[in-house]
């Protein structure tokens, strides 16, 4: 989720039309202090996708009419918005790391900045969530409304971000939901830690081999831990989620390059649909993960490579849009470009919002009998739901985050003006 899962936008590329994106090359330099609206627009399709996954997980209660059928089917498959926050960050942290190389404080201010973006907000959370709050409404009498209930244990995993590797050994039920979805934010954050020494050591043509081979390695882990019984370790450890992170890797270190520009932007209108149509039935058959006949394994497994090339397909093409084409517009639009600014707040504290909200009785089985209609009360549920999480935001940002984000500015977290490198 680039996010502490987001980065901040760093690759200004210059604009092409679809039609001749394989012509299209990239400036090797790189302004690593402006924001690409097309890169906030992806981010903000990656947030929306998870918030109304979980919005229906947690605040619908499913019937059988038409409206619950497709309304499950489509917001059953919200949870891909994480492959997608995976391929940006991939993207954006390699474009970062690789531009920085020749830094003389490459790795302080690398990680300087980066705690600087993730850790004041998920520390505050994990203290907000895992002990004011369930304190405070001990005291006034409530304690079932306590948005957490975890061991030790899950505690401290979370606060030393390897919460993922417990959650896929013991599968999502050992945490409280208010603390599933950090897994992914464990991966980032582990991600961020070994991948620095890797773009310093390797040449860029080796950088890509590298990122080839762990496509093909988590594909593999995903098909074993499949065949050991442990579905949840396929999605959420970090060795087997490394082929979307590879994916944007791969992208940002093509943009460092002419050739390889023309020839990514080239793949990437000849696989991108060829993608989605074979990971379409796929998501259909998720129903079916618990029922695996030995071919399923692999089919399990390869969704997840499927969404990797998909969403880093439509990276490179967003990036080739031109300005005036309907796909730059769409994802600079302001909408989009809002929920991708506050993606990282939203994503975390999205969850824990709405398991309290359906606790004091915001979910659809309730307001369907207030409303007197399931299909505006499935909507009441997220219109109230994206409102109380954008309130969270806004104030999380404007009273907390961006005042940690100053420090950015001080002397030993300034980076030095980035090299220019056809390498």
């Amino acid at each position: 989720m680039a996010t502490g899962l987001m980065p901040q936008s760093p690759v200004p590329l210059p604009a092409c039309s679809p039609t001749d994106a394989a012509q299209a090359a990239p400036r090797a330099e790189v302004a690593v202090s402006a924001r690409v609206p097309v890169l906030d627009g992806l981010r903000g399709i990656a947030i929306l996708l998870v918030m109304v996954f979980h919005f229906w997980s947690y605040g619908v209660v499913l019937g059988g009419t038409l409206w619950d059928r497709v309304y499950s089917r489509a917001a059953g498959v919200g949870w891909t918005g994480v492959d997608l926050f995976f391929v940006l960050s991939g993207f954006l942290i390699t474009g970062i790391l690789y531009d920085s190389r020749n830094d003389a404080h490459y790795y302080r201010v690398f990680y300087g900045r980066r705690t600087v973006r993730i850790f004041p907000l998920y520390y505050a959370f994990l203290a907000l969530f895992c002990g004011i709050v369930p304190m405070a409404l001990g005291l006034l009498h409530h304690p079932e409304l306590a948005p957490i209930h975890d061991s030790t244990t899950a505690k401290v995993l979370a606060s030393t971000y390897t919460l993922n590797w417990y959650e896929g050994l013991k599968g999502f039920n050992i945490v409280s939901a208010s603390l599933r979805h950090f897994w992914s934010l464990c991966i980032e954050e582990q991600f961020y830690l070994a991948w620095p020494f890797l773009v310093l050591t390797l040449t860029r043509r080796r950088l890509m081999a590298l990122c080839g081979v762990l496509m093909v390695v988590a594909f593999i882990l995903r098909i074993v831990s499949y065949r050991l019984q442990l579905p949840d370790a396929a999605y959420t450890w970090t060795i087997c989620r490394m082929d979307s992170l590879a994916v944007g890797a791969i992208v940002a270190l093509a943009a460092r390059n002419s050739d390889d520009w023309r020839l990514i932007a080239k793949w990437a209108t000849r696989l991108t649909l060829p993608a989605l149509l074979l990971v379409a039935p796929l998501l259909i058959l998720q129903d079916l993960k618990t029922q695996f006949i030995p071919e399923q394994f692999a089919l399990s497994s390869l969704q997840y490579s499927l969404l990797g090339i998909f969403f880093g397909g439509c990276l490179v093409m967003a990036m080739c849009a031109g300005e005036e084409g309907l796909t730059h517009r769409f994802l600079s639009s302001a909408f989009l470009r809002f929920f991708g600014r506050y993606s990282y707040c939203l994503y975390i504290c999205h969850l824990p919002l709405i398991i309290v909200g359906a606790k004091i009785g915001l979910h659809s089985d309730r307001l369907a009998a207030v409303l007197g209609n399931k299909l505006l009360a499935i909507i009441a549920v997220n219109g109230i739901a994206f409102l109380i999480a954008i309130a969270v935001a806004l104030a999380s940002w404007n009273l907390f985050e961006k005042h940690w984000l100053k420090l950015k500015d001080l002397p030993f977290l300034q980076r030095t003006q980035p090299r220019t490198s056809n390498q």
